[in-house]
């Protein structure tokens, strides 16, 4: 089975993370607030609660990343 870590599961990332699990992939999906946490559990979807920020990174990268082969990013156009 393809392992999958979605980066922001907010409007894109959150479909597209819903499709993949129904699809038969295991997917991480990562968000920035802990209300999501329990949407992200109820999809189906392994849920980290994560950040990136100019100066850090919060949350637990390895994780996030460990055994999977595919990384999507989605990055929301108003955090340039």
């Amino acid at each position: 089975m393809t392992k999958i870590s979605i980066l922001g599961c907010g409007w894109l990332g959150l479909p597209l993370a819903k499709v993949l699990v129904k699809n038969g992939f295991s997917v991480k999906g990562s968000t920035t607030t802990q209300d999501k946490i329990d949407v992200l559990k109820q999809s189906g979807i392994e849920p980290f609660l994560f950040a990136l920020n100019p100066e850090n990174i919060q949350g637990n990268a390895i994780s996030f990343l460990e055994h999977s082969e595919v990384l999507i990013i989605n990055i929301p156009p108003k955090l340039r």
